[in-house]
């Protein structure tokens, strides 16, 4: 939750309901990554504002037209994020992703909308045609230097040039934390590791260039010695390892079997049959060691457990 000059950007703002499985599932706030865990649920919000502002919020809000009061209500949303935009500066402007609307906001400052808006529209198609339909109509970008996913609204890049890593990284996240949720606390490589290795696989085939769609993971994975298991709480990584573990490790050690078991296709349809079987559900590393056995034929334990406890 933050106000940079006359925008306010809210999110964990209200009073968030933890999810209840034999007790609280509530843990300390930890600087390493997200660390508390909801469930799905259905908002309504109600707004009043001293003047007329752009608002965004992770409900349908419609038209982009500043104003000063309103009624949103969104259903399946696992958090509530809400922007409150001064109109003078931002440019804004509505695309279409197939059946999703993309409502585009970058800084009045900055000669960007044009090249955010096509490279939004190409990457949510890919991850829709490649992964799964995304079944909500609206999506929200926010160009604040954000760097940060919410259901249907993200904080992207507030520059050209660090612009494409961070917007496709962000989409991804539709598909591998908000579709299909996890823990981050106890599990935060199925939505940070998992989306990273999507948005790679997006960049490689936008340049039909795996070296420089994998670049950022294998960077991240060169940046520090990362822990030996991925699944680890928030509480056992250093800053640098978590960083090179979840970022880089995850990825990479994703490729790398891929490259051996038919490339980027067969990754893209093994996410996909993931995605399918577990939207809407949370899902844990046991979980999907059990889907990854059951999908490829023969014993998958000797790579799986290589990495995850």
């Amino acid at each position: 939750m933050s106000q940079v000059d006359d925008n306010f950007y809210l999110a964990h703002w209200y009073p968030m309901l933890g999810q209840y499985r034999n007790g609280w599932n509530i843990e300390d706030y930890n600087s390493n990554g997200e660390s508390y865990n909801t469930d799905y649920g259905d908002f309504t919000v109600n707004y009043a504002l001293p003047k007329d502002y752009l608002v965004a919020t992770s409900a349908n809000d419609g038209e982009i037209q500043p104003t000063s009061k309103g009624t949103v209500t969104g259903e399946n949303i696992k958090d509530f994020y809400m922007a409150i935009m001064n109109p003078d500066e931002w440019q804004a402007e509505t695309v279409q992703a197939n059946d999703t609307t993309l409502r585009v906001f970058t800084p009045a400052s900055q000669n960007m909308l044009e090249e955010t808006s096509s490279l939004a529209v190409d990457a949510y198609e890919y991850f829709e045609e490649k992964i799964g339909d995304n079944p909500f109509d609206e999506l929200d970008i926010i160009g604040n230097d954000g760097y940060m996913e919410y259901p249907n609204i993200i904080e992207v890049a507030a520059d050209q040039q660090s612009q494409e890593s961070v917007l496709v990284h962000e989409i991804a996240h539709q598909w591998f934390y908000y579709l299909v949720t996890n823990d981050p606390y106890y599990e935060s490589w199925l939505d940070e590791g998992v989306t990273e290795f999507s948005s790679s696989l997006f960049i490689s085939d936008r340049y039909d260039d795996d070296e420089f769609g994998f670049w950022g993971a294998s960077s991240a994975e060169q940046y520090y010695r990362p822990e030996k298991y991925v699944n680890l709480p928030l509480s056992k990584f250093g800053n640098e390892t978590y960083y090179s573990t979840i970022y880089g490790k995850v990825p990479m050690v994703l490729k790398e079997y891929f490259d051996e078991n038919g490339g980027r296709e067969s990754a893209l349809e093994f996410l996909s049959a993931y995605y399918v079987e577990f939207q809407f559900k949370q899902v844990n590393t046991q979980q999907f060691k059990l889907f990854f056995e059951e999908y490829f034929e023969g014993n998958q334990s000797e790579f799986l457990n290589n990495w995850l406890k």
